[in-house]
Order: structure tokens, then sequence, then C-alpha cells
């Protein structure tokens, strides 16, 4: 890169960190990665990429080895705990469109990592302070950078030290459980709702299947759903203890401005909301590669954003309430109204509502030229 290009620091080598780099290097930006771990990795489990999602990797020219992973016309749809169908078609029609990926996780990063030189990248690299000024402060030592992005997940430090007046995260009441069986899918794939819990089957290639459930407290565990209909109990049964990836979901307040000083928050920092729309990552990856068509101006890029997050956020918390309600009245009345609608109805409008509020988005063009002068500024500096 040219000498006087801007710096970015990422704080965080996840799906957001990995994503704003190479969406900030396409934008003539010089990005340096900051990672605890010892290496960029991600946890046994799956991810969903909906036509939003899979437009903003299309736009970063990562978009290509993750389609190939996408879903075939598996039959599911969506049933209640007793097994009555409430929707039942093509699983990726009932769940968003025709353009729908689910992913491991891992391979995501290993596609992330792969478009990234390695002199960009810092594995076992602890932060241990950011301010609004651009400053990172590690073991090795201080950078000032122009732009720091703040990827650092919902217990951002990041968020923390530069917007101390924030409450901290809040505790849903919910549990959930995440975890991949090596096998050819059932032949039924899709949600299960129940009252106070939820499971979910989705296909993902090379015969795995990603499944995943959550439950309100005072359920105990996995087992509660061993009596629930086929298929659940048996991807329970093929569930290795030792991959089982068990977490309370948590959720944090959108703050009013998603950018301050020199440091923008973007993914489970800016936004960290329940899983039930499985928007988590595609909103990481949207504030990712629209930050890089925005910055420097980090005001344009909070606009751009907020108002996005913060419906989708409330979206994914009122789901919860559908999908696993507390109530057994509304655990009924959302059973009878599935179930007077017929498929030829509920389908085209499930996917009308579910592209005009999530899966229309497309992301705005990165700039191919810097959008600054290129001598009117200076790197980064080691202090």
């Amino acid at each position: 890169m040219a000498e006087n290009n801007r710096c970015a620091g990422i704080v965080g080598g996840g799906i957001g960190g990995l994503t704003a780099a190479i969406a900030l290097r396409a934008a003539g930006w010089e990005v340096t990665v900051y990672e605890q771990a010892a290496e960029f990795t991600e946890v046994d489990a799956g991810v969903m990429l909906t036509a939003n999602v899979l437009a903003g990797l299309d736009l970063i020219g990562v978009g290509e080895p993750i389609r190939a992973e996408a879903m075939a016309d598996h039959i599911g749809g969506l049933r209640n705990r007793r097994g009555r169908e409430l929707v039942l078609g093509r699983v990726r029609d009932v769940l968003g469109g025709d353009d729908l990926v689910v992913v491991h996780r891992a391979d995501l990063i290993a596609v992330l990592v792969g478009a990234l030189p390695s002199e960009c990248l810092r594995p076992g690299s602890r932060v241990i302070r950011v301010d609004a000024s651009g400053d990172i402060e590690t073991a090795e030592g201080t950078v000032q950078f122009d732009l720091v992005v703040a990827a650092d997940g919902i217990h951002s430090l990041t968020r923390r030290h530069v917007w101390p007046e924030l409450r901290g995260v809040r505790h849903t009441g919910i549990t959930g459980w995440r975890w991949i069986v090596d096998a050819p899918p059932p032949d039924w794939v899709g949600l299960v709702f129940g009252h106070r819990a939820e499971f979910g089957i989705l296909p993902m290639t090379g015969n795995r299947i990603y499944a995943f459930a959550g439950t309100h407290t005072g359920i105990d565990g996995l087992d509660h759903f061993k009596n629930w209909p086929h298929p659940v109990p048996d991807m329970v049964a093929a569930a290795d203890p030792q991959r089982v990836l068990e977490n309370e979901l948590l959720d944090i307040r959108v703050p009013k401005s998603l950018a301050r000083g020199r440091v923008a928050l973007i993914g489970d920092a800016a936004h960290g909301m329940h899983p039930t729309l499985g928007q988590g990552a595609g909103m990481t990856i949207e504030d990712a590669v629209t930050l890089a068509a925005y910055a420097p101006d980090l005001a344009a890029y909070s606009r751009a954003r907020r108002r996005r997050v913060a419906l989708i956020s409330w979206l994914s918390g009122h789901a919860t309430l559908v999908s696993e309600p507390k109530s057994r009245f509304v655990d009924a009345v959302r059973d009878a109204i599935a179930c007077l609608v017929p498929n030829r109805l509920a389908i085209p409008a499930g996917k009308l509502g579910t592209k005009l509020l999530i899966t229309g988005w497309r992301p705005p063009p990165i700039p191919t030229e810097p959008p600054w002068p290129v001598n009117a500024h200076d790197q980064g500096s080691q202090r």
C-alpha cells in the first residue's frame, strides 16, 4: 500500500473484525487486526447467512466460497412441540428465501483469514486499553490509529473504555445450546416451537447438521427435549457433550451513536441481540462493509446503521416471545393463527416480510479511491 494510507486498528479477530479488515483494505486503508486468542478460529457451531449478508460478502470478494455452502432443497419448516405442522415447505423458503447458507463458523473464519495478508494479523495480542483518540494499547506498547474498529464482542472492552456511561450486558434468562452433528440431515429440518423452549435443526454441506436449542430459566437442560417430536430426540442423542456449547443469551441496549471520536462499534459490541432471527453475524457483516463505505466519516456510518440494527435487535427480542413464549396462552394463540393460514399464503407472506425487513438490504458501494487527500495525513504512530 502507499505510504500515506490511513491506518485502522481492529480490536477482535472474529467474523466482524476480519470482515472489516477486508472491506477497509478494499477502500484503501492499512489495517491491523488484534486478536487475543493464539489463532484465528471459531466455536464449533454453525451460522445462518441470508441474502443481505451474502451481498456484503460478495462486495468484498469472498462471497463465492461461502455460496458454495448453499442450502439444498430440504423439506421442513415450523412445528410445535407436539409435532403439529405450523408451516411446511422448502425450509429455505420458510426461513428467509432462496439465498440461504448455513456454514460452519470456523469455515467462514478460514475464508476471511485467507483473504488477508498475514502481516495484517496480530494473534495472541491482548488489548489493554482503547480511547477515543485512536490509541490501542497492548503489552507491546501503544499505537495511534486514524480509525479504531471495536469488534470485540458483547463484553467489549472498547465499549467499556470509550462509552463508560453505557449499561453493561442484559441477562435474558434464556440458556442456549449449539452443536454440530456429523450425519446426513433427517427427513425433516427446521424449527420446533414450544412453551418456554425451542429447538432448531439446519442442514449443512458435508453431511453435517447444525442443531441448537433455547430454554428459559427453570427448564432442566437438553433432557427437556427428549420427548419432543421426531427428529429432535435423535439430535439430542447424537450430541457429543464435549462439543456442545452452552451459554446464557445476553443482549445490550444499542447506543445512541455507534461512533465516538475515532472509534466505531460493530457487531455484538454495538448491538448484541437475541439469536432468534439468525441475524447476529449478519448484522455484524453489514456493519463491517458499511463502515468501509463511509470511513473516516464515522457520524455518517452511525446514521447509516443505528436505526437498522436497533430495529433488528428489537424484532429479534420480540421474536423470542413467539418462538418460546413464557405464557401457555401465547403458545396456543401462535399455533392457532399459524394453522389457520395455509402454506400457499404463509410462505409467500413470510418471504415478503423477511425481504422487506431483513434480507432486502444491500451494501453501499465501497470507494475504490481513498476518500481523503493522500498527502493530508500521517500513518498511525508507535509510541
